[in-house]
């Protein structure tokens, strides 16, 4: 029995020197790592890898526990580790991959890296691209309107304001001026869906892509105040029929216009001339919208009976039509009827 025990004792005591003398041994092994940087502090730092190095996979050599170290080498997939870089200026740059900063990262994201210590980095260093975000005043200008106007594009601002990568706004400003958005096809291609010859406000959106795919225009949008010139046209608009009237305060007396023959003028007509947006006119002339003149007859008139005079007439014309010439006068004198039906 007590050899039994003994043998027993034996064996355990076997197995935990074996599982001590195994964690013991260290085993190197090297893995594919590709990299990620980003900003070590809130900053507006932005930094990438170098385009040309951005799909290259670089080896690290690590050491440590066998078991450790054989998790490690059974992956079937490169680690992708984060990189916290301080601030740098901007422009290009190499980032020095020292062991310490490559043991802090792995260790600090993969739990199966913490035992292990990094030997050696191949290739040692990063190329990377350092930016800035910026802010710049921008001009909001309109340099070629080719429609004709009453009243010329007047914009509510000239200057917006952008936040864009510190690059782009350096090749922006090579020439030495600040940068510009030329509005003038957006703001007539709203300006043709509006009615012409009548002031008109439209809303402009400012376009960011020059300013590259980061860029924040503050205000985006500008208000923009013009009269487009309306396409006018001339036309004559035959038998316009024009009527004389009087106020209604004397509604209740009776009066006839004649004229030099002595013929009653209960309706005259004319051919008059006008002008306007050319559809307004082409639909007065198809009888679409209708034309009628009027002679008002005033207090004055009626007091001065049997006389010839020549009164000018007025029109009532469809909205946006106007009088593209003067009327002729009409020529007669008013008789003032009694309600019997006889003329005095």
């Amino acid at each position: 029995m007590e050899q039994m025990k003994l043998l027993g004792m034996t064996v355990v005591l076997t197995i935990l020197i074996w599982v001590g003398a195994d964690s013991l041994v260290n085993q190197e092994v090297t893995v594919p790592v590709a990299f990620e940087v980003m900003p070590a502090a809130d900053t507006n730092m932005l930094i990438e890898i170098d385009p040309a190095a951005r799909s290259q996979f670089f080896e690290v050599q690590l050491t440590g526990p066998r078991r450790n170290a054989e998790v490690v080498q059974a992956r079937d997939e490169p680690y992708v580790i984060r990189l916290r870089i301080p601030d740098l200026p901007s422009g290009s740059s190499t980032i020095s991959l020292d062991k310490d900063m490559i043991e802090g990262a792995t260790s600090e994201q993969f739990h199966e890296l913490r035992k292990l210590s990094v030997v050696a980095i191949q290739p040692a260093s990063l190329p990377v691209i350092v930016d800035r975000m910026v802010d710049a005043d921008v001009d909001i200008v309109l340099r070629r309107l080719t429609l004709s106007y009453d009243d010329e594009p007047q914009l509510k601002r000239t200057v917006t304001n952008v936040r864009l990568r510190e690059s782009t706004l350096s090749a922006l400003t090579q020439s030495g001026q600040r940068p510009q958005i030329d509005i003038a096809t957006d703001v007539e291609r709203l300006l043709r869906s509006k009615p012409p010859g009548k002031s008109t406000t439209i809303q402009v959106a400012l376009n960011t892509a020059q300013f590259g795919p980061d860029a924040v225009l503050n205000p985006d949008t500008v208000d923009v105040t013009a009269t487009v010139r309306a396409d006018r046209t001339t036309a004559e608009i035959p038998t316009v029929p024009i009527k004389p009237v009087v106020s209604f305060a004397n509604l209740d007396k009776a009066y006839v216009a004649v004229g030099r023959d002595s013929t009653p003028l209960t309706l005259v007509t004319q051919t008059i001339r006008v002008s306007g947006p050319s559809e307004d006119v082409a639909s007065l002339v198809r009888g679409e919208t209708r034309a009628y003149g009027f002679i008002h007859l005033k207090e004055a008139d009626l007091a001065e009976l049997n006389v010839f005079k020549a009164w000018t007439p007025q029109f009532q014309l469809p909205p946006n039509i106007e009088l593209a010439g003067q009327p002729e006068p009409i020529e007669f004198k008013l008789i003032s009827v009694s309600h019997t039906g006889s003329s005095e």
